[in-house]
């Protein structure tokens, strides 16, 4: 794992001049410009449309006051795999924003990994495999617990309230549901190489290394992941991405004021296990603002 390999950008620095970079390299990391929570929410608002965090599916984050769109990233001191953030769900964001308040006094660095990068490093028949795999994230949800997310008892109403996820599924996404006496589930359907928001290149752009947790990492038990033709993803395509992510992944290295940005469509990013419970960092996250998106 490499370490100092994320562009940083010194002083203050301009909305454009951050998005400029994003673009450019798919992450930036501002430093030494007097980043606070007030001046962190601003440079979030001026490059995207925040999205609020719900916390229906997976309520793993506390939110920061009475602003939904900040909230901490995930609880506990475990390790994260390497992932597209919310890449197992509709309306995926484009953009993450982080602001380290404090950083853990041993591990804890966010990890990075470039999906374009990672795409091109596997051996031509992976690569063409991946390229080609379509799947599906299923997301199930006990009798009682969905009902009390929804707020409703009928099926019909949950795949009513699923369409407003509609706008911001690309041509190659889907959605259904399938409720029973038993719970309901939730099936995304996707690519594992999607093209970037920047530039339309292909990325390895998804979370299939969050359903291969190591001992120390966080695993969530309600998401798991297959092909579109119903099978397991093959084992030994994920060993290789996996072995090639490693020697491409790099971890930031966190000072107190340190804001990240990254372009969720071309990075991966997960991290470190740690022991420090003083450790801070916040998120926040949403789509590019239109104008930057024709």
């Amino acid at each position: 794992m490499h370490e100092n390999q994320v562009p940083v950008l010194t002083g203050a620095r301009t909305p454009a001049d951050v998005l400029a970079a994003v673009a450019e390299h798919g992450v930036a990391l501002l430093r030494d410009g007097g980043w606070r929570r007030d001046s962190f929410v601003a440079l979030g608002d001026a490059l995207m449309e925040p999205t609020a965090y719900a916390g229906g599916f997976h309520r793993e984050r506390d939110v920061i006051g009475d602003d939904r769109t900040t909230t901490t990233v995930t609880r506990g001191t475990r390790g994260m795999p390497l992932h597209r953030e919310a890449s197992y769900a509709p309306g995926s964001p484009d953009l993450l924003t982080f602001l380290c308040v404090r950083p853990a006094a041993d591990g804890g660095r966010t990890t990075l990994c470039d999906g374009v990068a990672l795409l091109a490093a596997l051996p031509a028949d992976v690569r063409a495999a991946f390229e080609q795999l379509e799947i599906v994230w299923e997301n199930t949800l006990p009798d009682g617990e969905w009902q009390r997310i929804f707020g409703t008892a009928d099926p019909a109403a949950v795949r009513s309230a699923l369409r407003q996820w509609e706008p911001y599924l690309r041509p190659w996404e889907s959605v259904r549901v399938d409720a029973s006496d038993t719970g309901l589930v939730t099936g995304f359907g996707t690519r594992c190489t999607p093209p970037t928001r920047f530039g339309g290149v292909p990325a390895f752009g998804n979370s299939l290394f969050i359903s291969r947790p190591g001992d120390d990492e966080y695993h969530d038990q309600r998401l798991q992941v297959r092909t579109a033709a119903g099978g397991p993803v093959p084992a030994p395509l994920l060993s290789v991405a996996a072995e090639v992510a490693q020697r491409l992944t790099v971890a930031v290295p966190w000072q107190a004021g340190d804001v990240l940005v990254v372009d969720n469509s071309r990075y991966l990013h997960g991290r470190q296990a740690f022991t420090d419970t003083g450790r801070s960092v916040l998120v926040r996250m949403g789509h590019l603002h239109q104008k930057e998106t024709t």
